[in-house]
């Protein structure tokens, strides 16, 4: 089960969606299902001779209190770029998986009287808490329409964390009624592009959202730089992204701001500079702030000698030598050291892997994009220390980024591939064994692209040429179940796990 929040102010325009027939006449069956005063038939809506509900009497009931209070039912006007100050209307959406069976009426109110009690806006013994509805039009998700202002006293109510009380709240379902688990929030997803981006998008045939593009640009750049100068180089050099930073006095990268080259906030005025829409860092990822970044620099020592114009032998060398790394690298996961600090590293190989060919290596690609979710640190993004293996991959992964490609190397692209498939397949079997469903999915997806790469390119390899010791996919601990059975009760608990990866679970991100 998966949960969304959203803040507005009119609470006539939501409850009239709810009980319209949605954007694709996808809603049916609109009706109330719970409500505030345990009475939900006595506020479902009548329907008019053309269909529709007239929904202003349960509007006009759920929005009372606020309007004796004095509380505002529109936003207010622009505050001269100030931060908008939010609605007391509280909107939250809860979807179940599509192999999940059908929850009644009777369940769903359960969960949003849950809900409702552990995010404090209507606690279950609690009669004078907030105003509230749930409403349901489809069989797999309900939503709950509240407005945040107390019955008995008319004072604003503000939510601490509702966020992580409604991935809570999913949880607890999920066990008491036998849903698809998901992942509890690790805090580490980026913050994905609102509907009306998308729309924005959509408005001027552009593929995706400048948010997810930038993103997807920001993160590149970084993987292949060795520092804030190279890094900035990067993003001016790709010639549809405007930059802008903040220095210190020393001139250390304090902060910076990307834009997409004719993403305006107004049409009208289409000019460059301020009416740009810009995105930090930290808003795109957590890892892309600043300070992150200059941390995941600051890891490995950055490649010496001119690495702009290495010999064929030099390159030939960087490209023979990045199997060991990548060996080491699994061989420090299975012993269940830094499993963090490679998962991230590898991330960056494989960017920079998917780079160097652009789009002509569609399965690198998508391998890059899947692992990007296992490379993430719970809670961090990015880990605060790196091991000897983390900083040996990163640093093979600067010097292959300045290789030009794998063309000539074929033998040692594909004992590369096949040395990160095994890897990211390690990677997998730990991000299982600790119950991160979603992390040990994406590892398992990037894993099966790779062995599509791995096939690609072993058609260019003639057959006499070995690609060195065979390699296995298969993570350390099942290939020791195979050999050494009985040795299983000596090995560490961490090393005591399966390859076997569940299905990739619904979930959030964050």
């Amino acid at each position: 089960m998966i949960g969304r929040v959203v803040r507005g102010w009119r609470a006539h325009g939501l409850i009239a969606y709810l009980f319209g027939p949605g954007r694709h006449h996808e809603h049916t069956q609109q009706h109330t299902i719970a409500s505030w005063d345990g009475c939900p038939h006595l506020h479902q809506p009548p329907q008019t001779a053309l269909g529709r509900f007239d929904v202003g009497g349960l509007v006009a009931a759920l929005t009372a209190p606020a309007a004796a209070a004095g509380v505002p039912q529109q936003p207010p006007g622009d505050r001269d770029g100030g931060q908008r100050t939010q609605g007391p209307v509280w909107h939250c959406s809860l979807r179940t998986a599509p192999e999940d069976r059908e929850l009644s009426d009777t369940e769903w109110s359960e969960v949003v009287a849950d809900l409702l009690d552990r995010t404090g806006i209507a606690g279950r013994d609690d009669p004078g808490a907030c105003r509230w509805v749930a409403v349901r039009h489809a069989t797999d998700h309900v939503h709950v329409a509240a407005v945040l202002v107390r019955q008995d006293t008319l004072r604003r109510v503000h939510p601490r964390r509702d966020y992580q009380r409604v991935r809570e709240t999913c949880l607890a379902a999920e066990q008491r009624y036998g849903l698809r688990p998901t992942t509890p929030a690790d805090k580490t997803a980026p913050r994905t592009a609102t509907r009306a981006e998308h729309e924005k998008a959509a408005r001027r045939h552009r593929p995706e959202a400048s948010r997810d593009r930038l993103r997807r640009i920001v993160r590149a750049a970084a993987a292949r730089a060795t520092g804030p100068d190279e890094f900035l180089e990067l993003l001016d050099a790709n010639g549809t992204v405007r930059v802008r930073t903040r220095q210190g006095v020393d001139g250390q990268l304090l902060g910076y701001a990307v834009a997409a080259g004719g993403d305006y906030i107004r049409w009208d005025e289409a000019d460059e500079g301020d009416n740009l829409v810009w995105f930090g860092g930290r808003s795109l990822a957590s890892d892309l702030s600043a300070t992150r970044l200059t941390e995941r620099w600051a890891s490995a020592p950055a490649p010496v000698g001119d690495q702009e114009r290495l010999s064929v032998a030099e390159k030939r060398a960087v490209w023979a030598a990045a199997p060991e790394a990548v060996d080491h690298a699994r061989a420090a996961v299975a012993d269940g050291h830094d499993v963090d600090g490679v998962a991230h590293a590898a991330g960056d190989m494989l960017l920079i892997l998917s780079h160097l060919h652009g789009d002509s290596r569609p399965a690198l690609v998508r391998a890059a994009d899947e692992f990007e979710r296992a490379a993430r640190t719970p809670g961090r993004g990015q880990p605060a220390r790196w091991s000897r293996a983390a900083i040996e991959l990163r640093s093979t992964s600067w010097r292959l980024a300045r290789t030009g490609g794998d063309r000539g190397h074929a033998v040692a692209a594909l004992a590369l591939v096949l040395a990160l498939a095994g890897l990211v397949a390690e990677i997998a079997a730990w991000r299982a064994q600790r119950h991160q469903a979603v992390a040990a999915a994406a590892a398992h997806r990037a894993s099966e692209a790779l062995t599509i790469r791995a096939a690609e390119l072993a058609t260019k390899v003639p057959s006499r040429v070995s690609t060195g010791k065979p390699r296995s996919h298969e993570p350390a601990m099942q290939q020791d179940q195979n050999k050494k059975p009985a040795r299983l009760g000596m090995q560490p608990a961490h090393l005591q796990r399966t390859a076997a990866v569940p299905p990739a679970p619904r979930g959030p991100v964050r």
